[in-house]
């Protein structure tokens, strides 16, 4: 199937007036999936390992989000500014020695303004050091199934071992978005004030996941690139497409045009319809669970319903979870109250084989413990 849609991607390119060949293109890459259930359907180079500025600071936010997730860490958590902040790269927020920042503005820093000294903040303030944070960087991109990723530093700047791939950028993306569901549509349009200067944060998620790398790239020998990402259909699916490492903006827009359209062109078979959970046969491991302090969280929902909801969906997939404790939880939030929904008292083990089981059936699932 990859090399059918090249072939589909390197046509399209040539009907707009460029060839997959030439030396403007030698580099860039095409990936197109399936947003519903993360199926590639059109991929061009999409292993190639490039640089990838704006995959840390989203790994940032994804590693705060599942401190928020599991309490350990609070929005209006107080944080005072290191000197490894202060001497971040470029762009930075402007932090000094003695400056205090919440957790929540420091995160949004990062979204708004991809502030290098607030990304550090939380990286040392979680983990103790950037070190330490790199290394759950690693961790989380391995548990998550990231193959060809790569962390070495918080801030994108480049680093020979320190890169990724547009295939694994855009599952990340995915992973983020139904891992975190509410969270994910507060980062559209966020907005930052700080020391009287605003800044407006991408208006959509796959704004954020686009991120270009000239600002990460500043003072180096790396030739800044440009990337963009879009949602769109091909049939009656909605597709998600990534141009990664085109060598302009005009480049960039005509790829991702070009990519979206090479989806459509390959006259894909129409979604395949959800089944009914009645006619799904549940799993036969219902072995006894091991109780502890450890648990699962599936997510965190607008409504007390579809967090109950989750909790019945995820016992068909693993019908342990029957043995558990059910919990949804009320969170209250300035925008709202969200309901957490959980299953307690197993152990760790349990606990990570459960998430490991629901998230090869596609749903979200973090473990916990007390």
């Amino acid at each position: 199937m990859r090399a059918f849609a090249s072939c589909a991607f390197a046509v399209l390119l040539g009907f707009a007036g460029f060839s997959a060949s030439s030396a403007a293109h030698a580099a860039a890459s095409a990936v197109v999936i399936d947003a519903r259930n993360g199926d590639v359907l059109l991929a061009d180079n999409a292993d190639n390992r490039q640089h990838a500025a704006a995959l840390p600071k989203l790994m940032t936010i994804y590693l705060m989000f599942e401190a928020f997730e599991k309490g350990t860490v609070k929005p209006t958590t107080n944080i005072f500014v290191t000197g490894t902040a202060i001497q971040q790269p470029q762009p930075k927020l402007g932090l000094d020695h003695f400056d205090t920042i919440t957790a929540g503005d420091a995160l949004d820093a990062v979204l708004a303004a991809s502030a290098n000294d607030a990304a550090a903040v939380l990286a040392e303030f979680l983990a103790g050091s950037e070190v330490r944070f790199v290394a759950m960087m690693n961790e989380k991109a391995k548990e998550l199934g990231l193959t060809q990723t790569s962390f070495v530093n918080i801030s994108g700047a480049p680093h020979p071992k320190q890169f990724s791939t547009p295939r694994d950028m855009i599952q990340f993306s995915l992973a983020l978005m139904r891992t975190f569901p509410e969270r994910a549509k507060g980062l559209v349009g966020t907005s930052f004030a700080w020391k009287g200067i605003t800044y407006q944060g991408p208006r959509n998620f796959l704004s954020a996941l686009s991120g270009n790398s000239s600002a990460s790239t500043a003072g180096s020998n790396v030739t800044p690139k440009v990337n963009r990402a879009k949602t769109g259909k091909a049939g009656d699916r909605d597709v998600i497409a990534v141009v990664w490492n085109a060598t302009n903006a005009a480049n960039a827009d005509q790829l991702i045009v070009t990519s979206l359209n090479a989806a459509k062109a390959n006259k894909l078979a129409p979604a395949p319809a959800p089944v009914a959970t009645t006619a799904t046969p549940a799993p036969t491991n219902t072995a006894a669970i091991v109780t502890g302090n450890w648990g699962v969280q599936l997510g965190a929902f607008s409504t007390e319903a579809a967090a109950k909801a989750q909790l019945s969906a995820a016992t068909k997939i693993s019908p342990q979870l029957a043995q558990a404790t059910t919990r949804v939880e009320p969170l209250q939030r300035a925008t709202g109250t969200l309901y957490r929904a959980k299953y307690l008292g197993v152990d760790e083990a349990t606990a990570r084989s459960i998430c490991t089981q629901l998230k090869a059936a596609g749903a979200a699932c973090i473990p916990l413990s007390k």
